[in-house]
């Protein structure tokens, strides 16, 4: 089991803040039906308070609506802005690992090769 790829030397060699992040992304659900379901639990309720509005003619409720989902579309944007630094950080970590199978092709398979 210890082969030239167990070796200390042929790891790449990550930054505390680059493990800290593959161990974030290891453990979160990261699956479809868990965003989708997240999504309409933030959207549903001022859509439905929204439809509420115009079934009653209320305009209050329709403009706290309508700012509702702004505020949730503004969080979303900011959300996305927070997380391009993990998105810079991956992209180290893919590098690393590039590098490593550039080194080392044996540790890697190479995908079109396969049948």
């Amino acid at each position: 089991m210890d082969g030239p790829a167990d070796a200390p030397a042929a790891r790449p060699a990550f930054t505390e803040e680059e493990i800290r992040l593959i161990r974030l992304w290891s453990l979160s659900d990261l699956s479809a039906g868990r965003q989708l379901s997240a999504q309409i639990a933030y959207f549903a309720t001022p859509a439905v308070f929204g439809l509420y509005g115009l079934a009653t003619g209320g305009l209050v409720v329709l403009g706290v609506a309508f700012l509702s989902i702004l505020l949730l579309l503004a969080w979303g944007f900011v959300t996305t802005w927070r997380d391009q630094r993990n998105l810079v950080l991956m992209q180290s970590i893919c590098r690393k690992l590039s590098a490593g199978e550039e080194r080392e092709p044996a540790g890697f398979p190479d995908p079109a090769s396969r049948s």
